[in-house]
């Protein structure tokens, strides 16, 4: 009966490893361009370019002008879709 137990405890334990783990997304710093592509989501508001998206506050509303940086510094303006 042990053994039983134990052989089963390993096999689920074996199986549980070959799970592929979950992605962790990290916290996306405020007007940081990221591409249209970023797998994650991205909150509270969202700035829209003609390069891709970035993090913005809450107290932007949908429809305002806004800006990303890109990594060179250069600063794109947009506008916030949500």
């Amino acid at each position: 009966m042990t053994r039983i137990v134990v052989l089963a405890l390993s096999l689920a334990l074996l199986l549980a490893q070959d799970t592929p783990a979950q992605t962790q997304c990290p916290e996306l710093p405020f007007h940081v361009l990221v591409p249209f592509n970023y797998p994650c989501p991205i909150f509270p508001r969202v700035c829209r370019t003609d390069y891709g998206l970035c993090r913005i506050g809450v107290g932007v509303q949908p429809g305002a002008p806004c800006g990303c940086y890109a990594a060179n510094g250069v600063l794109y303006p947009g506008v916030c879709i949500r």
